[in-house]
């Protein structure tokens, strides 16, 4: 292009220009322009530069095809707000719907923890009050050692309930300690005590009477004790027990101060555990054979049963002096080695210690005194000081009421006052002769007979011809047990 024609392209006005590029198409006007201005040649580019020139277009075609799908996308995304909005719901309603599955699966899961729970309160006891209840939920036990010693197995609560053939129910109410209650489960009455004093016994009300008498059937008594023991047993006698002990050259005596206090719930859970039973049923059965001592009291109105004291053995349940027998088992083998490594003999009838021995024994006193002291402190027993006597042959010896220093025999006094009431009563009545007004006289008369029958059955048979002879006197009724015994 000339001068002149460059000069005269740069003076074109804007219609000027936009009627030429109607005229030569908009590509046109700018490639001539590019060629006036020096940016574009006709002449073909060397093979080199169109290669690269053809990639560059390539790319260009390829960028302007991503462009587009950039502004088609961007179109689509115009109202922003509205798009957000919808996301937002979109998320919102989500979110909801995930909440109301989890509240449903939670829902759900509480649902199941409170029947597992229920059921398991159905056949368990969770809770037996305050400072007892550690252990209720172990029910691990020993079923192979429970089956050796032949003891019904009582895998839960209510397996123990329905052996015993109570509700689940009455057990829990049987068993739930507390401090202060407003009933008790024992009726209390003293009785006086041959060293002066009250002694006081604790009778189970029906209930739980039939509750320990099971507990005792069924356990307590199928579990052997140890062959030192005699007190308490079926077959064995304070006759027994004195047998071993007769013509010694001294018997020493020896008594366990507060004996069934000093068994607390933890020493008779600890020995039915040892049986094999789990801890829990364990100590179920403990709370079911001791109670604590209680005073009554009022209070607005109302008396209650203060506990004053740890749960122990009542003194009046039918399982106490099993349970004793039981736990003493380790204490009689060790006085029992004791004794017999000195030259000692030994025997125990509830908590009467009793030792003899030959004249070889007498210097070793002092050593096997000291030795029962410390075995009876290890077992967490103490001694009876006021209690302890030694008596030689050349004094009455009398063990469990038995005189041993030649045969068995009772006291002559004893026996010669018991020979003139029976003649008084045969001669006057029961009720002329019943002076210190004795309840249940004749019973206490007939009782009297057979122990005598027992101890010297010589003079047993002379006091039950005169029974039988008073009896017919009187119209009085024996005993069957009497009876028999007359035959």
């Amino acid at each position: 292009m000339s001068e002149e024609q460059s000069q005269e392209t740069q003076q074109l006005t804007r219609e000027e220009w936009i009627q030429r590029i109607r005229e030569e198409t908009k590509g046109e006007v700018i490639k001539k322009e590019m060629i006036r201005l020096g940016f574009w040649s006709e002449e073909p580019l060397p093979p080199e530069e169109k290669e690269q020139q053809e990639q560059e277009d390539r790319e260009f075609a390829r960028l302007q095809k991503e462009l587009q799908a950039l502004q088609q996308e961007s179109e689509k995304l115009e109202d922003t707000d509205t798009l957000i909005r919808e996301a937002r719901k979109k998320r919102i309603e989500e979110s909801k719907r995930k909440r109301a599955e989890r509240k449903a699966e939670r829902e759900q899961r509480l649902a199941e923890a409170k029947k597992r729970w229920e059921e398991y309160q159905a056949n368990h006891v969770v809770h037996a009050g305050i400072g007892v209840s550690a252990g209720l939920q172990n029910h691990t036990m020993n079923g192979y050692q429970l089956e050796q010693l032949g003891l019904p197995i009582l895998t839960s609560p209510a397996i123990m309930a329905a052996e015993m053939g109570i509700e689940l129910s009455r057990l829990k109410w049987l068993t739930y300690h507390r401090d202060t209650a407003a009933l008790s489960h024992y009726h209390r009455f003293t009785i006086p005590k041959k060293s002066g004093g009250r002694r006081i016994i604790s009778a189970p009300k029906p209930e739980l009477r039939h509750a320990q008498e099971w507990v005792k059937t069924y356990i307590v008594d199928r579990v052997p004790v140890h062959e030192a023991a005699y007190g308490f047993i079926p077959k064995r006698s304070t006759v027994d027990n004195a047998q071993h002990h007769l013509q010694r050259a001294a018997v020493i005596k020896m008594d366990l101060k507060d004996f069934f206090p000093s068994i607390t719930f933890q020493r008779v859970k600890g020995l039915f555990q040892s049986f094999g039973y789990s801890e829990a049923v364990s100590t179920l059965l403990a709370l079911l054979t001791t109670e604590p001592p209680r005073e009554k009291v009022s209070f607005d109105g109302k008396f209650y049963y203060v506990a004053v004291g740890k749960r122990q053995l009542p003194q009046g349940a039918c399982t106490s002096p099993g349970i004793t027998n039981l736990i003493c088992r380790r204490l009689d083998a060790r006085l029992t080695e004791l004794a017999e490594k000195m030259g000692f003999t030994y025997t125990r009838y509830a908590d009467d210690l009793t030792f003899s021995c030959d004249q070889d024994g007498l210097e070793q006193l002092g050593v096997l005194l000291r030795g029962v002291r410390d075995i009876v402190r290890f077992e967490g027993l103490q001694v009876n000081e006021k209690k302890t006597r030694v008596l030689r042959a050349s004094r009455r010896q009398r063990v469990t009421g038995i005189v041993v220093n030649d045969k068995p025999s009772l006291p002559r006094q004893e026996l010669r006052t018991f020979r003139a009431l029976l003649h008084n009563v045969e001669k006057n009545g029961l009720e002329a002769e019943n002076r210190e007004n004795r309840p249940h006289f004749w019973e206490y008369i007939q009782g009297y007979v057979s122990y005598v029958r027992m101890v010297r059955p010589d003079l047993g048979e002379q006091f039950g011809e005169q029974l039988q002879r008073i009896a017919a006197k009187y119209g009085l009724k024996l005993n069957a047990a009497r009876e028999r015994e007359a035959k």
